[in-house]
């Protein structure tokens, strides 16, 4: 038997990189799938790719309260109930702090932070309803860490992504005794189509070039991870095999943060 067999699972960011990646891994496990995200072309890909038994795509913006609300309702209607939150929000941003503006800085807290707190907060009934679940938050090795790229500052990402952390330490050492276990993942450098918020007007071969060199420098283990091995890790997270891992942070970068 399948570990997500007769479970569903809401599973945002799903058009692309890891978010795409763990619902692939979620629904070779059995799982039943409600795809968010606000590339709608690749949500219906991925949704046809996967078949209309086994996912159901919602397109909508994270950082707005309408979008969570749909998407668990749309959990309810389609399959009958809600078990795995998969929250992979993360609009990366490069700028120094004397060049941001105030509302490049909101953008990202709203897309990064409220669009996790909006999907917990209107996924967590329906998660009581089923005696429990899991939700998994998506942070990032840069919430432990000062980093920039090329010489310019993700500030504004990594402050973000230590916000989303510490809302899985918050939830889940408030939810365990009802039987919902909250955790976040922190992935290092993973191949995603975000480097190209970075620098638009890089080739293709100049974005591997910087992404594979990125990746060296950063991990011990020498390479970038590919999205289905972080979707692993986070599957691992939302299901009973992690039965005791509760308001934690799985680092999953290659060694970058130990070295």
């Amino acid at each position: 038997m399948a570990r997500f067999d007769g479970k569903v699972a809401i599973v945002t960011g799903a058009a692309s990189g890891i978010g795409r990646g763990t619902a692939r891994v979620l629904a070779r496990e059995g799982a039943a799938l409600v795809l968010g995200d606000v590339d709608g072309a690749g949500l219906d890909a991925l949704a046809r790719e996967l078949g209309p038994r086994r996912a159901h795509a919602l397109v909508g913006d994270v950082a707005e309260e309408a979008t969570a609300v749909d998407l668990v309702a749309a959990a309810r209607e389609r399959f009958g109930g809600l078990d795995v939150l998969v929250s992979n929000v993360g609009l990366m941003h490069f700028k120094d702090v004397e060049e941001v503006t105030v509302e490049e800085f909101d953008r990202v807290m709203a897309v990064n932070v409220r669009g996790g707190f909006l999907l917990c907060k209107h996924a967590l009934p329906a998660l009581r309803a089923r005696g429990g679940g899991a939700i998994v938050l998506v942070s990032s090795g840069s919430a432990f860490v000062g980093q920039e790229f090329d010489g310019v500052s993700s500030f504004a990402y990594n402050v973000s992504k230590a916000a989303v952390r510490q809302l899985a330490t918050s939830l889940g050492t408030r939810y365990a005794a009802e039987g919902i276990r909250v955790n976040a993942i922190a992935p290092g450098v993973t191949r995603t189509s975000q480097l190209s918020n970075f620098r638009a007007e890089l080739s293709e071969a100049e974005e591997e070039a910087i992404f594979s060199g990125a990746a060296r420098a950063a991990a011990p283990i020498g390479r970038y991870a590919e999205p289905e091995e972080i979707g692993r890790a986070i599957a691992f997270l939302a299901s009973d095999d992690a039965s005791y891992v509760v308001a934690s942070t799985l680092v999953a970068d290659g060694g970058f943060l130990a070295r």
